[in-house]
């Protein structure tokens, strides 16, 4: 069963949430915002775009926070590079370097993100997105400000491009600050053109920038692919807020009548959800749709996770992949201590009897005084035997009271939806394993057991998907 994804785009003028399982938008969402909270894709008030976003989740009991995000197009740039053909740990060298002298920017501003598309006679073809720091270092703070996980990333055009129904056409989409035109050649967005709309401009204002810019966009194409131009059987796909406005589409089909058409939505149809304002989102879920379905169909070739890596979900290290054994290891030692406590517990009685049968010999035999000493003598020893065992008893019993105090905070802090299997208890840590129907479960719970400060570790060993729908996992607590 296809795994439920949440993507989410904040524009200028709007945020769109879609929830969907694999083909199936389950839920969708669009948030108004206010002039100037957002603009040319940078937030600028990321506390209040936060709030707005905490707010939209608990009103909507999204549930999930792990998302994929995109980015606005605006001030972003995109390059196809010719490279020769490098080992994996050089390209990304090769790349900056590229980057940085045909393209004239400062590396310390922006992020890269790349994919090679095809290695042929020894060189290499490289898609390059350039990004924003301030841009992408913004919206990743506000999403965490709010709560949320990002853990895929994409660009606006890149998303338009992927959830087109041709693999060659011209995408026009409009929102109300701005417009995004991309030209999809065999796949591949070769020529990609964000821009804002003039603040205060008229429909016929814009309708005029929007036409004078797709011109200039299939002009550009054309001019270095003569051989196979942008030509009137090329379609424009449409979407965004012209899409249901049909008379506004007669400007872009020219003189010469180009076909003119909405994009139509790779997603299955739902009752109420317009596709043409979410196909930035539809966009990001395809990313992984595409990877999940065998022999699935991506119009657009280019599909890589622009999330920087210092914002990627860190790996888990060898000590994480190596609990199992040492929990095991420890849980034995901890049965063969309470063994050895049993075990010198019984001496420690039978030693003290045989004392006493002594002392009460030795009085009976008053003539046999060097026998007495030496009887004494044993006596001590057994009494200092006894008083050592009597403090490791001691010592095990305030273990006990320690671990029952663990023990309960476990079964408290277990929230619905989340059930255990098995508590094994150690010296040091506690391990459990059980059942839940979501990832994010298993994580809240992992929160309030490390928000309780009972433990001095909280650690997610493994999730792996069951029967059924649902997950097993285990952690390890590490006590205080």
């Amino acid at each position: 069963m296809a795994k439920q994804q949440i993507s989410i785009y904040i524009g200028d003028a709007a945020v769109h949430v879609m929830v969907s399982r694999g083909r199936q938008p389950q839920k969708w969402y669009s948030l108004p915002l206010e002039p100037g909270l957002v603009k040319d894709g940078l937030v600028t008030d990321q506390a209040v775009v936060a709030a707005k976003l905490k707010e939209l989740w608990q009103s909507s009991k999204v549930g999930q926070k792990k998302v994929a995000v995109a980015v606005s197009g605006l001030n972003c740039l995109y390059q196809l590079l010719t490279l020769p053909e490098l080992p994996d740990n050089l390209i990304p060298e090769a790349i900056s370097r590229e980057a940085s002298q045909s393209l004239g920017i400062t590396l310390e501003e922006v992020y890269l993100s790349w994919q090679v598309l095809s290695v042929e006679h020894g060189q290499m073809r490289v898609y390059l997105t350039v990004l924003p720091r301030e841009v992408v270092d913004g919206l990743v703070a506000t999403l965490r400000q709010a709560g949320l996980r990002p853990y895929l990333m994409d660009i606006k055009p890149l998303c338009l491009a992927r959830a087109a129904s041709e693999s060659r056409a011209v995408i026009v989409d409009t929102q109300t600050a701005s417009f995004d035109i991309v030209v999809l050649a065999e796949g591949i967005p070769e020529v990609v053109r964000s821009l804002a709309f003039p603040q205060e401009a008229s429909a016929g204002e814009k309708s005029a920038l929007l036409k004078a810019e797709l011109e200039r966009a299939i002009a550009f194409y054309n001019s270095g692919h003569m051989d196979k131009p942008i030509d009137l059987r090329v379609p424009i796909l449409i979407s965004g807020e012209m899409a249901q406005q049909e008379d506004a589409w007669e400007p872009l089909r020219g003189p010469r009548e180009r076909p003119v058409q909405a994009v139509v939505s790779p997603l299955e149809d739902r009752d109420g959800f317009e596709a043409f304002r979410y196909m930035t989102n539809i966009g990001l879920a395809l990313k992984e749709i595409l990877v999940e379905e065998e022999g699935a169909i991506a119009y657009s070739v280019v599909n890589f996770n622009a999330l920087p890596a210092a914002y990627m979900p860190k790996r888990r290290s060898l000590s994480e992949a190596l609990w199992l054994p040492t929990v095991v290891v420890g849980l034995l030692l901890v049965i063969a201590g309470v063994w050895a406590g049993v075990y010198l517990r019984d001496q420690n009685s039978s030693l003290t009897a045989n004392v006493d049968d002594i002392n009460r010999r030795a009085q009976e035999l008053g003539a046999l005084s060097s026998n007495v000493d030496a009887l004494k003598g044993q006596l001590a020893t057994a009494d200092a035997v006894r008083g050592d065992l009597e403090a490791m008893l001691n010592g095990l019993a305030v273990n006990r009271d320690g671990f029952d105090t663990n023990l309960a905070e476990v079964y408290v802090r277990l929230p619905g939806g989340v059930s255990l299997s098995t508590v094994a208890v150690s010296a040091t840590t506690i391990t459990i394993a059980g059942t839940a129907s979501d990832e994010t479960s298993v994580f809240d719970y992992a929160w309030g057991l490390n928000e309780s400060g009972r433990f001095a570790s909280v650690l997610v060993g493994s999730i792996s998907s069951g029967g059924g729908g649902e997950i097993s996992f285990t952690m390890t607590l590490g006590r205080a």
